[in-house]
Parts: C-alpha cells; structure tokens; sequence
C-alpha cells in the first residue's frame, strides 16, 4: 500500500480525505469520528479500536446523562466546573449549559475522584529603569513583577482517562496577596469543598519568587475560608507563627522548630518564662526573678521591689560569670548577662 492510498475509517466505514487520518495502534479513523471522543481523552494513539468502540458507546450514553444534568454551582472563567449538588456529579465544559450538544462533556460522579488539588503557577517579568543614555536598565539587583495561574488537577477514577487539569483565570493574576488573587485562591478552596467535601487543606502559600505552589488533599475538614497566610487545623484555622512569641501554657515560649525572635522589649523568652535582659542603664537586681509564665517589667522609677525580694547586697570582691565569661566587680548577678553570682 502506497503513501498516498486511501484510507477508509475503520469505525464509520468512510473515506479518510487528506491530512484527515486519526491513527490508533491496529487501525485508522476519520477526524468527524475523533470529534466523538471525549474532550478529556488523549491516549488515542495508543488505544485499539475496540477500546475505541467501547468509548464511543459509552460517550452516547452520556447524552442521556447530560440531558439530565442540573448545574446548582459553577468555579472557573472560561473553562468552568459544573457541579449538580443533587445528583452529586460535576462537568468541565467551555460552554455554557444547554448548549453541550456537540461537546457532549462527560457527566462524572464526584464520588469518582481520587484526589483534587490546587496548583498555582508563578511567572515572572523583569522591571526596567532608564540609564543615562536612554536605553533600557536592569535594577540592581533585579526587580520583578509576578503572575500567577490556578490550576485544579484531577485524579479520577474513569476507564477512560483518569488525570486532567482545569485552569480557573483566564487571564495571569498579577501579584501574591491581591484582591484578584485571594479570589481564585478562594474559588479553589470552595470547589473543593464541594467536588471533595471534607478532604482539601489549604497551605501557605509562600511568598513572591518562590516558585509554583500546591494544594491537596488531606485528613483536615474545613470550615469556610481561610485567611490569606493561614493554616487550617481540625475545626477551623490557627494563626500563622507569631513574629515576637508563641503561647505555651504557663507563659510563652517558641514552638518546636522556631527559633526565639528578639522581644521588641528587650527580653528573651527562655523555659517558663522571660529572663530580663542587662540593661545599659541599670544592673540587674538581686532576687528578682520572673514570676512564672511573665518576665517583671522594669521599674521606671528606680525603686527597690518591695515584699518578697530580698535587699541588694554589693559584694567589693570581683568575679567571673560562669555563663558568659564576663568579669564583674561586685553584686550578685552578671553585669553582662544578668545570670546570678554561683
């Protein structure tokens, strides 16, 4: 059989005209038979065409199912999720309802996803200044303007195909943080809410210039929305970590795998508590320890603390703070780092 022969498509029996020709592994169909495919299929090529036939019987009776499709919610812009909350199934279309006919989308159980999740893209464009010349200048160093695409990715279970992807913007969302973005951040959060009910956590999504994000499926049910720069927990969302302390019982001190920030009032968190730290102005005074959870705040007025702190004493004699190696000339506590005299 020669190059140019005629080919005949081996589902509909019709001639396949130039550059109309559709391959599969054993056999050769027309383009007007591909269009009956499903939007969501791409293993052509590699599919028998008994597989084929199999599909295309399956795709009429998604007419039937279509017909019977009732949208109640919508995600997305161009290419949107439609879910039927009563009949609990959803359809990825670019048109709009009544007008499927000749898209045919398939009509697909929300029990049938395996996992759902967001995936945003991160872009990039560099900004410019003018040199003296005119001519076009990179910052030193370079600066950035971001843009970002929501994507949900889906994992279904379909004999057919079983990964796919929709982008809910149409256009790149300018700016982590904006208006624009918290919205399709947002419109993620909730239509996942619905297509994997009680199974999505949202992340911290990171900051500008940290490259593509995701979002997927957990063990955490929500509760609305979160917060930009908000974690969700079991039954609702925690604070991010704070940037001066983090609560324990009794008092504050950093959570596990936070390094203690420096304290805006001059102490530093330590076991229990806050230990005062040396002051450039006044030395530290003998028994006057933390309560417990709270540091003592410094008195304004240089007065002594009175009941239940013991008297300063001033000792001539110097010594070496066990701590931090400084030499004091007297007192009981180190002129340096405020620890107690051994």
């Amino acid at each position: 059989m020669g190059l140019f022969d005629k080919k005949f498509c081996d589902i509909c029996g019709e001639k396949i005209g130039l550059l109309g020709n559709r391959k599969l592994e054993d056999g050769n169909m027309c383009k007007d038979c591909a269009k009956l495919l499903s939007p969501l299929f791409s293993d052509r090529r590699s599919s028998t065409l008994e597989e084929i036939k199999q599909q295309l019987a399956y795709r009429e009776e998604n007419k039937g199912k279509l017909a019977a499709f009732r949208s109640s919610l919508n995600f997305g812009d161009s290419r949107k999720i439609y879910i039927d909350t009563a009949n609990g199934n959803f359809v990825i279309s670019s048109s709009k309802p009544g007008s499927w006919s000749d898209e045919n989308p398939d009509v697909q159980a929300l029990s049938s996803i395996q996992n759902c999740g967001l995936r945003v893209e991160e872009d990039k464009d560099e900004i410019y200044t003018q040199g003296k010349d005119g001519q076009r200048v990179s910052y030193t160093p370079p600066r950035y303007k971001f843009y970002y695409d929501f994507y949900l990715d889906f994992n279904v279970n379909n004999p057919y195909f079983d990964d796919f992807s929709v982008k809910l913007n149409s256009f790149r969302v300018e700016g982590m943080g904006s208006m624009e973005y918290n919205k399709y951040q947002q419109m993620a959060v909730e239509a996942m809410n619905y297509l994997v009910p009680g199974r999505c956590v949202v992340p911290n999504m990171g900051n500008a210039g940290m490259g593509a994000a995701t979002m997927g499926m957990g063990g955490v049910p929500q509760q609305g929305y979160a917060p930009y720069g908000q974690q969700p927990v079991q039954g609702g969302y925690a604070p991010q970590p704070n940037m001066y302390q983090q609560p324990v019982q009794n008092g504050y001190a950093p959570q596990q795998g936070f390094a203690p920030q420096q304290n805006p009032y001059g102490q530093q968190p330590v076991q229990g508590g806050y230990a005062p730290q040396p002051n450039m102005y006044q030395q530290p005074q003998q028994g006057y320890a933390p309560q417990q959870g709270f540091a003592p705040q410094q008195n304004p007025y240089g007065q002594q603390p009175q009941q239940g702190f013991a008297p300063q004493q001033n000792a001539m004699q110097g010594w070496v703070c066990q701590y931090c190696g400084a030499t004091n000339g007297g007192g009981n506590f180190c002129q340096s780092c405020g620890a107690q005299k051994a």
